[in-house]
């Protein structure tokens, strides 16, 4: 996670030659790859209902994280996530949830002003790219579900829904 609180998973895309060997402390783990002691569930609570999925964990994580638990990546942990295939094609319901939980993963936390500034700016330069740009056609989906995860953000719609 950066300054701005985009997440991304570590050495994405990148082939595992080794190049990780030591656990190490990180700002979240992917909810497919996660393993907690019952105390860190018990002093934190279970995951927030309302994210329903995406960014669910990682704002867990940072839950556990104010509490003092320490969240490590262990690279001798080893696993298959199912769903997850080369060239994978997220469906319109992934930008929706990513969208509307991002935003509602702030305001929970309380992020700061750069971080508000840093997400309205990508997801309305998103929304405008794949409204205008001919190249972007085939995002359009993907574009009113983004609307869609903004606005349901806006009137705190939270838990499942269609898109």
């Amino acid at each position: 996670m950066d300054r701005n609180w985009h997440t991304w998973h570590l050495a994405q895309n990148e082939q595992d030659r080794g190049q990780f060997t030591q656990p190490y402390q990180v700002e979240w783990i992917s909810g497919c790859a996660i393993l907690v002691r019952r105390e860190v569930v018990e002093q934190v609570g279970m995951l927030d209902e309302r994210f329903f999925y995406y960014f669910e964990e990682t704002e867990w994580c940072l839950r556990a994280r104010k509490r003092g638990w320490l969240v490590l990546h262990v690279p001798q942990a080893r696993l298959w996530h199912k769903g997850v295939q080369r060239d994978y094609r997220p469906s319109p319901s992934v930008t929706y949830y990513a969208t509307r939980n991002r935003f509602l993963m702030l305001a929970k936390h309380r992020a700061p002003l750069m971080a508000w500034i840093a997400t309205w700016t990508q997801i309305l330069r998103t929304l405008a790219s794949w409204s205008i740009k001919p190249k972007w056609q085939s995002m359009r989906p993907h574009r009113d579900a983004m609307w869609k995860g903004t606005l349901d953000f806006l009137r705190q719609r939270w838990g499942y829904h269609s898109v």
